[in-house]
Protein backbone atom coordinates (compact mmCIF):
# COMPACT_ATOMS: atom_id res chain seq x y z
CA UNK A 1 0.00 0.00 0.00
CA UNK A 2 1.34 3.49 -1.00
CA UNK A 3 0.94 6.60 1.51
CA UNK A 4 1.36 10.19 1.07
CA UNK A 5 3.42 12.48 2.17
CA UNK A 6 1.35 13.38 5.32
CA UNK A 7 0.63 9.76 6.62
CA UNK A 8 4.01 9.22 5.98
CA UNK A 9 5.42 12.27 8.52
CA UNK A 10 2.51 11.74 10.52
CA UNK A 11 3.54 7.65 11.14
CA UNK A 12 6.91 8.79 11.70
CA UNK A 13 6.24 11.61 14.05
CA UNK A 14 3.98 9.37 16.15
CA UNK A 15 6.89 7.08 16.01
CA UNK A 16 9.26 9.23 16.83
CA UNK A 17 7.58 10.53 19.92
CA UNK A 18 5.85 8.06 21.53
CA UNK A 19 6.51 7.19 24.97
CA UNK A 20 3.65 5.55 26.78
CA UNK A 21 0.96 3.34 25.86
CA UNK A 22 -1.61 5.91 25.10
CA UNK A 23 0.86 7.53 22.66
CA UNK A 24 0.71 3.40 20.66
CA UNK A 25 -2.74 3.07 21.02
CA UNK A 26 -3.04 6.52 19.25
CA UNK A 27 -0.88 5.47 16.63
CA UNK A 28 -2.41 2.14 15.92
CA UNK A 29 -5.64 3.87 15.66
CA UNK A 30 -4.15 6.44 13.05
CA UNK A 31 -3.23 3.19 11.19
CA UNK A 32 -6.33 1.82 11.29
CA UNK A 33 -7.83 5.14 10.17
CA UNK A 34 -5.83 5.20 7.43
CA UNK A 35 -6.09 1.82 6.60
CA UNK A 36 -9.88 2.05 6.70
CA UNK A 37 -9.41 5.31 4.34
CA UNK A 38 -7.18 3.63 1.38
CA UNK A 39 -8.99 0.06 1.56
CA UNK A 40 -12.51 0.61 2.86
CA UNK A 41 -11.73 -1.64 5.13
CA UNK A 42 -13.92 -1.20 8.47
CA UNK A 43 -11.30 -1.80 11.37
CA UNK A 44 -12.58 -1.35 15.12
CA UNK A 45 -10.16 1.25 16.31
CA UNK A 46 -8.95 -0.22 19.79
CA UNK A 47 -9.26 1.27 23.46
CA UNK A 48 -6.60 2.27 25.63
CA UNK A 49 -7.73 0.15 28.38
CA UNK A 50 -7.73 -3.52 26.23
CA UNK A 51 -4.27 -2.32 25.06
CA UNK A 52 -2.92 -2.32 28.90
CA UNK A 53 -4.97 -5.13 29.78
CA UNK A 54 -2.37 -7.01 27.04
CA UNK A 55 0.34 -5.42 27.79
CA UNK A 56 -0.01 -6.29 31.29
CA UNK A 57 -0.94 -10.48 30.33
CA UNK A 58 1.17 -11.05 27.13
CA UNK A 59 2.20 -14.19 27.78
CA UNK A 60 -1.17 -15.45 28.28
CA UNK A 61 -2.48 -14.69 24.92
CA UNK A 62 -0.57 -16.90 22.71
CA UNK A 63 -1.10 -20.96 21.34
CA UNK A 64 1.25 -22.94 20.99
CA UNK A 65 1.28 -25.80 17.95
CA UNK A 66 4.05 -27.67 16.09
CA UNK A 67 4.84 -27.94 12.39
CA UNK A 68 7.31 -30.64 10.82
CA UNK A 69 10.86 -29.56 10.08
CA UNK A 70 12.06 -29.88 6.45
CA UNK A 71 15.07 -32.06 8.12
CA UNK A 72 12.33 -33.98 10.45
CA UNK A 73 11.38 -33.49 13.89
CA UNK A 74 8.75 -30.91 15.10
CA UNK A 75 9.33 -27.09 15.16
CA UNK A 76 7.10 -25.07 17.74
CA UNK A 77 5.16 -21.96 16.77
CA UNK A 78 4.07 -19.62 19.03
CA UNK A 79 1.24 -17.68 17.73
CA UNK A 80 -0.84 -14.48 19.33
CA UNK A 81 -4.05 -14.14 19.48
CA UNK A 82 -6.86 -12.28 17.16
CA UNK A 83 -6.10 -9.16 19.11
CA UNK A 84 -2.74 -9.36 19.72
CA UNK A 85 -1.93 -10.39 16.50
CA UNK A 86 -4.16 -7.12 15.14
CA UNK A 87 -1.69 -5.14 17.27
CA UNK A 88 1.42 -6.34 15.90
CA UNK A 89 0.60 -6.12 12.18
CA UNK A 90 0.54 -2.58 12.74
CA UNK A 91 3.51 -2.37 14.42
CA UNK A 92 5.12 -4.56 11.42
CA UNK A 93 3.57 -2.36 9.13
CA UNK A 94 5.15 0.97 10.78
CA UNK A 95 8.45 -0.74 11.43
CA UNK A 96 8.57 -2.38 7.70
CA UNK A 97 7.82 1.18 6.18
CA UNK A 98 11.14 3.20 7.63
CA UNK A 99 13.23 -0.09 8.49
CA UNK A 100 15.72 -0.66 4.91
CA UNK A 101 17.37 -3.74 5.36
CA UNK A 102 20.95 -4.33 4.16
CA UNK A 103 21.40 -5.35 0.52
CA UNK A 104 22.63 -8.92 1.59
CA UNK A 105 19.08 -9.83 3.43
CA UNK A 106 16.82 -11.08 1.57
CA UNK A 107 13.76 -13.04 4.06
CA UNK A 108 10.74 -12.15 4.50
CA UNK A 109 11.23 -8.55 2.75
CA UNK A 110 9.15 -6.91 -0.40
CA UNK A 111 10.51 -7.56 -3.53
CA UNK A 112 13.21 -10.37 -2.47
CA UNK A 113 12.98 -14.14 -1.77
CA UNK A 114 14.53 -17.28 -1.58
CA UNK A 115 15.10 -16.92 -5.79
CA UNK A 116 17.36 -13.57 -5.00
CA UNK A 117 18.95 -14.93 -2.39
CA UNK A 118 19.97 -18.07 -4.37
CA UNK A 119 20.53 -15.79 -7.62
CA UNK A 120 23.66 -14.05 -5.90
CA UNK A 121 25.23 -17.53 -5.86
CA UNK A 122 24.78 -19.06 -9.39
CA UNK A 123 27.59 -20.77 -10.98
CA UNK A 124 30.13 -20.42 -8.32
CA UNK A 125 32.81 -23.30 -7.77
CA UNK A 126 32.06 -23.46 -3.84
CA UNK A 127 28.89 -22.60 -2.38
CA UNK A 128 29.28 -23.24 1.70
CA UNK A 129 25.84 -23.31 3.47
CA UNK A 130 25.39 -22.36 7.45
CA UNK A 131 22.25 -22.41 9.36
CA UNK A 132 22.16 -20.40 12.57
CA UNK A 133 20.90 -22.34 15.45
CA UNK A 134 17.52 -21.52 17.40
CA UNK A 135 17.81 -18.42 15.24
CA UNK A 136 13.95 -16.85 17.11
CA UNK A 137 14.62 -17.55 20.49
CA UNK A 138 18.11 -16.48 20.33
CA UNK A 139 16.31 -12.79 19.74
CA UNK A 140 15.43 -11.61 23.17
CA UNK A 141 13.62 -8.64 24.77
CA UNK A 142 17.24 -6.48 25.57
CA UNK A 143 18.45 -7.41 22.40
CA UNK A 144 15.29 -5.75 20.95
CA UNK A 145 14.38 -2.91 22.76
CA UNK A 146 17.96 -1.95 22.77
CA UNK A 147 18.32 -2.22 18.89
CA UNK A 148 15.00 -0.08 18.32
CA UNK A 149 16.76 2.97 20.38
CA UNK A 150 19.46 3.14 17.76
CA UNK A 151 19.15 5.15 14.18
CA UNK A 152 17.97 2.48 12.06
CA UNK A 153 15.26 4.08 10.94
CA UNK A 154 13.86 6.35 8.62
CA UNK A 155 12.42 7.52 5.30
CA UNK A 156 13.49 5.37 2.26
CA UNK A 157 14.54 7.19 -1.15
CA UNK A 158 11.46 6.17 -2.76
CA UNK A 159 8.24 6.89 -0.13
CA UNK A 160 8.44 10.46 -1.61
CA UNK A 161 7.66 12.20 -4.74
CA UNK A 162 9.95 14.59 -6.63
CA UNK A 163 9.58 18.05 -5.19
CA UNK A 164 8.21 16.64 -2.08
CA UNK A 165 8.38 19.67 0.56
CA UNK A 166 10.67 17.30 3.42
CA UNK A 167 11.93 18.62 6.83
CA UNK A 168 15.72 17.79 7.54
CA UNK A 169 14.50 16.62 10.58
CA UNK A 170 12.83 13.59 8.69
CA UNK A 171 15.43 13.21 6.39
CA UNK A 172 17.34 11.83 9.70
CA UNK A 173 17.96 8.71 10.88
CA UNK A 174 16.06 7.89 14.06
CA UNK A 175 15.09 5.40 16.90
CA UNK A 176 12.40 4.76 19.40
CA UNK A 177 12.37 6.57 23.03
CA UNK A 178 13.63 4.00 25.53
CA UNK A 179 10.06 3.98 27.26
CA UNK A 180 8.10 3.51 23.67
CA UNK A 181 11.23 0.86 22.66
CA UNK A 182 10.65 -1.16 25.70
CA UNK A 183 6.77 -1.56 24.98
CA UNK A 184 7.13 -1.93 21.35
CA UNK A 185 9.37 -5.13 22.08
CA UNK A 186 7.29 -6.24 24.42
CA UNK A 187 4.51 -6.92 22.42
CA UNK A 188 7.29 -8.28 19.96
CA UNK A 189 8.38 -11.09 22.40
CA UNK A 190 7.00 -14.25 24.27
CA UNK A 191 8.40 -15.05 27.72
CA UNK A 192 11.19 -12.18 26.98
CA UNK A 193 12.03 -13.95 23.42
CA UNK A 194 11.03 -13.21 19.81
CA UNK A 195 8.30 -15.98 18.89
CA UNK A 196 8.43 -17.87 15.84
CA UNK A 197 4.49 -16.84 14.66
CA UNK A 198 4.39 -13.23 15.39
CA UNK A 199 3.85 -10.67 12.19
CA UNK A 200 6.42 -8.45 13.75
CA UNK A 201 8.86 -11.67 14.31
CA UNK A 202 10.26 -11.48 10.51
CA UNK A 203 10.95 -8.01 10.99
CA UNK A 204 12.50 -7.50 13.94
CA UNK A 205 15.06 -10.27 12.69
CA UNK A 206 16.16 -8.36 9.65
CA UNK A 207 16.95 -5.19 12.43
CA UNK A 208 18.54 -7.14 14.89
CA UNK A 209 20.62 -8.82 12.26
CA UNK A 210 21.84 -5.96 10.48
CA UNK A 211 25.03 -5.21 12.42
CA UNK A 212 25.56 -9.35 11.15
CA UNK A 213 24.75 -8.49 7.58
CA UNK A 214 27.23 -5.67 7.85
CA UNK A 215 30.02 -7.83 9.13
CA UNK A 216 29.61 -10.71 7.29
CA UNK A 217 30.27 -8.24 4.26
CA UNK A 218 32.72 -7.15 5.02
CA UNK A 219 34.45 -10.81 5.35
CA UNK A 220 32.78 -11.64 2.15
CA UNK A 221 34.83 -8.87 0.81
CA UNK A 222 37.98 -9.77 2.98
CA UNK A 223 38.25 -13.42 1.09
CA UNK A 224 36.44 -11.89 -2.12
CA UNK A 225 32.96 -13.99 -1.76
CA UNK A 226 29.34 -13.42 -2.46
CA UNK A 227 27.37 -13.48 1.16
CA UNK A 228 23.37 -13.64 1.28
CA UNK A 229 21.22 -13.96 3.85
CA UNK A 230 17.18 -15.49 4.40
CA UNK A 231 16.04 -15.72 7.83
CA UNK A 232 18.56 -18.26 9.72
CA UNK A 233 19.99 -19.50 6.30
CA UNK A 234 23.24 -17.85 5.48
CA UNK A 235 25.56 -18.14 2.51
CA UNK A 236 28.35 -17.71 0.86
CA UNK A 237 30.35 -18.43 -2.47
CA UNK A 238 33.31 -17.94 -4.34
CA UNK A 239 35.21 -19.22 -7.62
CA UNK A 240 37.98 -20.39 -5.46
CA UNK A 241 37.74 -22.89 -1.98
CA UNK A 242 37.95 -19.68 0.47
CA UNK A 243 36.25 -21.75 3.30
CA UNK A 244 39.62 -23.34 4.88
CA UNK A 245 40.28 -22.96 8.67
CA UNK A 246 40.77 -19.68 8.99
CA UNK A 247 37.77 -18.03 7.23
CA UNK A 248 35.75 -20.23 9.55
CA UNK A 249 37.32 -19.22 12.56
CA UNK A 250 36.56 -15.28 11.63
CA UNK A 251 33.30 -16.90 10.35
CA UNK A 252 32.25 -18.36 13.76
CA UNK A 253 33.83 -15.71 15.84
CA UNK A 254 31.62 -13.06 14.11
CA UNK A 255 28.20 -14.55 14.64
CA UNK A 256 28.48 -15.44 18.58
CA UNK A 257 29.81 -11.74 18.72
CA UNK A 258 26.26 -11.11 17.63
CA UNK A 259 24.73 -13.50 20.02
CA UNK A 260 23.96 -16.32 17.55
CA UNK A 261 25.43 -19.88 17.13
CA UNK A 262 26.11 -21.75 14.52
CA UNK A 263 24.47 -25.18 13.38
CA UNK A 264 27.79 -27.50 12.70
CA UNK A 265 24.94 -30.24 11.50
CA UNK A 266 23.71 -28.36 8.87
CA UNK A 267 27.23 -25.96 8.03
CA UNK A 268 28.42 -27.72 5.00
CA UNK A 269 30.29 -26.66 1.41
CA UNK A 270 29.03 -28.31 -1.78
CA UNK A 271 31.58 -28.06 -5.01
CA UNK A 272 30.44 -27.68 -8.25
CA UNK A 273 30.44 -31.32 -9.19
CA UNK A 274 27.23 -31.94 -7.21
CA UNK A 275 24.19 -30.37 -6.48
CA UNK A 276 24.42 -27.04 -4.77
CA UNK A 277 21.53 -25.77 -3.36
CA UNK A 278 21.00 -22.49 -1.67
CA UNK A 279 17.54 -22.27 0.25
CA UNK A 280 15.97 -24.91 -1.77
CA UNK A 281 17.01 -23.67 -5.12
CA UNK A 282 19.63 -25.67 -7.13
CA UNK A 283 22.20 -22.72 -8.22
CA UNK A 284 25.01 -25.03 -10.37
CA UNK A 285 24.61 -23.61 -13.98
CA UNK A 286 21.39 -21.48 -13.27
CA UNK A 287 18.18 -21.68 -10.41
CA UNK A 288 16.61 -24.70 -11.36
CA UNK A 289 14.43 -26.82 -9.26
CA UNK A 290 14.80 -30.24 -7.76
CA UNK A 291 13.74 -32.83 -10.45
CA UNK A 292 11.60 -34.57 -8.10
CA UNK A 293 9.78 -31.05 -7.92
CA UNK A 294 9.32 -30.74 -11.79
CA UNK A 295 8.43 -34.68 -11.95
CA UNK A 296 5.59 -34.30 -9.46
CA UNK A 297 3.86 -31.37 -11.96
CA UNK A 298 4.16 -33.21 -14.70
CA UNK A 299 2.20 -36.30 -13.29
CA UNK A 300 -0.56 -34.25 -11.81
CA UNK A 301 -1.00 -32.58 -15.21
CA UNK A 302 -1.02 -35.87 -16.58
CA UNK A 303 -3.45 -37.75 -14.40
CA UNK A 304 -5.73 -34.63 -15.11
CA UNK A 305 -5.33 -35.18 -18.78
CA UNK A 306 -6.17 -39.06 -18.77
CA UNK A 307 -8.51 -39.22 -16.27
CA UNK A 308 -10.63 -36.62 -15.83
CA UNK A 309 -10.59 -33.68 -13.11
CA UNK A 310 -12.54 -35.97 -10.34
CA UNK A 311 -10.11 -39.03 -10.69
CA UNK A 312 -7.10 -37.15 -11.02
CA UNK A 313 -8.35 -34.80 -7.83
CA UNK A 314 -9.59 -37.72 -5.68
CA UNK A 315 -5.61 -39.04 -6.29
CA UNK A 316 -4.38 -36.21 -5.40
CA UNK A 317 -6.61 -36.03 -2.06
CA UNK A 318 -5.68 -39.13 -0.98
CA UNK A 319 -1.39 -38.39 -1.38
CA UNK A 320 -1.31 -34.44 -0.59
CA UNK A 321 -1.89 -35.51 3.45
CA UNK A 322 1.64 -36.38 3.06
CA UNK A 323 3.05 -33.07 1.88
CA UNK A 324 4.38 -30.07 4.25
CA UNK A 325 1.24 -27.83 3.35
CA UNK A 326 -1.43 -30.71 4.76
CA UNK A 327 0.90 -31.00 8.13
CA UNK A 328 0.90 -27.12 8.33
CA UNK A 329 -2.79 -26.52 7.88
CA UNK A 330 -4.93 -29.50 7.82
CA UNK A 331 -6.72 -29.34 4.99
CA UNK A 332 -7.01 -30.12 1.63
CA UNK A 333 -6.86 -27.29 -0.99
CA UNK A 334 -8.37 -27.79 -4.75
CA UNK A 335 -5.79 -29.95 -6.79
CA UNK A 336 -5.63 -26.57 -9.20
CA UNK A 337 -4.92 -24.41 -6.23
CA UNK A 338 -2.01 -26.39 -5.73
CA UNK A 339 -0.71 -27.26 -8.98
CA UNK A 340 -1.74 -23.04 -9.86
CA UNK A 341 1.07 -22.17 -7.25
CA UNK A 342 3.89 -25.12 -8.33
CA UNK A 343 3.44 -24.11 -11.87
CA UNK A 344 4.04 -20.23 -10.88
CA UNK A 345 6.82 -21.32 -8.54
CA UNK A 346 8.47 -22.98 -11.24
CA UNK A 347 8.06 -20.15 -13.31
CA UNK A 348 9.76 -17.49 -10.68
CA UNK A 349 12.96 -19.72 -10.43
CA UNK A 350 13.20 -20.68 -13.66
CA UNK A 351 11.83 -17.69 -15.37
CA UNK A 352 9.09 -16.41 -17.30
CA UNK A 353 10.41 -17.32 -20.68
CA UNK A 354 11.83 -20.42 -19.61
CA UNK A 355 10.32 -23.48 -22.53
CA UNK A 356 9.53 -25.99 -19.45
CA UNK A 357 7.36 -23.19 -17.39
CA UNK A 358 5.48 -22.04 -20.30
CA UNK A 359 4.74 -25.36 -21.28
CA UNK A 360 3.23 -26.36 -17.87
CA UNK A 361 1.41 -23.01 -17.68
CA UNK A 362 -0.52 -23.64 -20.96
CA UNK A 363 -1.40 -27.50 -20.34
CA UNK A 364 -2.97 -26.40 -17.22
CA UNK A 365 -5.02 -23.38 -18.72
CA UNK A 366 -6.50 -25.60 -20.95
CA UNK A 367 -6.90 -28.07 -18.44
CA UNK A 368 -8.81 -25.29 -16.31
CA UNK A 369 -11.17 -24.26 -19.56
CA UNK A 370 -12.07 -28.36 -19.48
CA UNK A 371 -12.78 -28.44 -15.87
Amino acid sequence: MEYNQIEIENFMLKLMQGQSLDDLADLVNYVIEVQNQKEGTIYKKISAKRLKHYYANINKKYINFEIPKKTGGKRTITAPDKFLKAIQRRINLLLTLFFEPKPAAHGFLENRSIVTNAKIHVGKKYVLNIDLKDFFPSIHFGRIKAVLQLPVFGIKANQFKQGDSISFELLAKFGLKPEFAQIIANFCCFESKLPQGAPTSPIVTNIVSQRLDYKLVKLAKEYHCFYTRYADDITFSCDKNRFKEEFMIKLDEIIKSEGFVMNDKKTRTQKKAVRQEVTGITVNEKLNLQRTYVKKVRAALSNWEKYGYEKANAKFASSYPQEKGFLRNKTIPPMEAVLSGKVMFLGMVRGQDDTLYLKYKNKLSELLITK
